[in-house]
């Protein structure tokens, strides 16, 4: 949806290199690595993988929007909890 709004839209996730077609959405879309994400309107996490420093990514991003509880702990107002 944000795509066809005609957002620029980025993912990154450890274990998954390119993000092909799923389910109903074909978006054709390489990992982007997680690097100057104060350049970013707003991260979303949508899965909570152990792998991720979310300190640093509340610390770096301009806004998190976080599905999955990942923050908890994290006391910041740039986190919005959904």
């Amino acid at each position: 949806m944000l795509q066809k709004e005609g957002a620029q839209v980025s993912y990154h996730d450890p274990l998954l290199p390119i993000h092909w077609k799923r389910r109903k959405y074909d978006l054709q879309m390489k990992r982007s690595e997680l690097e100057k994400l104060d350049e970013y309107d707003c991260v979303v996490i949508v899965t909570d993988h152990s792998d991720y420093d979310y300190k640093r990514i509340v610390r770096e991003a301009r806004l998190v929007v976080d599905t999955r509880n990942a923050t908890k702990g994290i006391d910041s107002p740039k986190v919005v909890r959904c």
